[in-house]
């Protein structure tokens, strides 16, 4: 007999019984823990995918700008040398002519500020790629894009995938144990050594009076308000835990459902400025064809090309709005589907 209890207190020494679920909800506490950092890892790749897109696509924009206002440029270039053709004959007044050259010499001077655009642009792309400032190279025009359709309707299942979601959910489930464990501490810790060993070849037909083995049994009660107040803590990090997950959810909602909304009316927007354009460059043409037969003052065809500029650029802008706001309604989705 006293070889069998020499034999088992090597077997169990320095074993602790985990009689009441404290060290599992340790465990799963930790296991949660780690979840919640592979996720947070997830929501740093997706929010790093997104904003990549986006500059590119804001790139893109900017190459679409500087087409539209180089060609401005030269369209007011030949303005300015009829205006400058019709002043040496006398068939015109300085006026014209000066105000040609105003017009001119305004859209020549933002040329070097949209380049200057561009360059930064480049170098805010590369350096978020990870790669030295640089050139980008295009792989085509904002034209170009193919755009899929927005949907009607998403289900909530795809909110779940957002990683900040998942995040949450592992926070509040780490929270949960660590609240289980917290009460868990009102229980009795066993620790299996040497002596308890012995007991327990001894006792194994009545465990429950393993307890009367050492302090460790009375332990818990002379802990004066030290156990209490920690699972008052671990209850309240919980109910915070619980309050951000539905917080994470509710702001999940809000952002699709905005963009979705931003989506259906910058189409609309969108058709409207359109026909807009072909009214303005319609009347543009009109204009340049009244100025040139001398039936009208310059500022006719000056205030339809100022026109026509703006709807252009109306016209990259709600595109690439557009475009940036399909990629956040996939980001708030959690990414684009498998």
């Amino acid at each position: 007999m006293n070889q069998i209890r020499r034999s088992n207190a090597r077997v169990f020494r320095g074993v602790q019984l985990d009689l009441f679920g404290k060290n599992a909800a340790q465990i799963d506490a930790a296991s949660a823990g780690v979840a919640a950092s592979e996720a947070s890892e997830e929501a740093v790749r997706l929010s790093v995918t997104a904003a990549t897109a986006t500059g590119y696509i804001t790139l893109l924009a900017l190459d679409a700008r500087l087409m539209v206002l180089e060609d401005t440029v030269v369209a007011r270039q030949q303005a300015l040398k009829f205006a400058r053709d019709r002043a040496e004959v006398g068939y015109t007044s300085q006026l014209e002519l000066r105000q040609a050259e105003a017009e001119y010499q305004a859209a020549v001077q933002l040329v070097p500020q949209l380049r200057a655009q561009i360059a930064r642009q480049e170098n805010a792309l590369a350096v978020l790629s990870g790669d030295l400032p640089r050139t980008v190279d295009r792989g085509g025009t904002l034209d170009n894009l193919r755009q899929p359709a927005a949907p009607s309707t998403l289900p909530s299942e795809l909110l779940r995938r957002r990683p900040d979601i998942a995040v949450a959910e592992y926070r509040l489930a780490a929270a949960d144990a660590q609240m289980r464990a917290a009460r868990a501490q009102f229980m009795p810790s066993i620790n299996l050594g040497a002596s308890a060993g012995i007991a327990i070849s001894d006792l194994l037909a009545d465990p429950i009076s393993l307890w009367s083995v050492g302090g460790s049994i009375l332990a818990p009660i002379f802990q004066g308000g030290r156990l209490t107040a920690q699972l008052d803590a671990t209850t309240a990090q919980r109910d915070q835990a619980a309050w951000a997950y539905r917080s994470a959810a509710l702001n999940a909602f809000r952002e699709v459902d905005d963009r979705m909304a931003v989506l259906a009316n910058l189409t609309k927007q969108e058709v409207a400025l359109r026909a807009q354009r072909m009214a303005v460059a319609d009347a543009l043409r009109h204009a340049s064809n009244r100025y040139r037969a001398g039936y009208t003052a310059y500022i006719e065809q000056i205030d339809a090309q100022r026109a026509l500029l703006g709807v252009d650029l109306s016209l990259i802008q709600t595109r690439t709005d557009e475009l940036t706001t399909l990629i956040g309604l996939y980001q708030a989705v959690g990414g684009a589907a498998d």
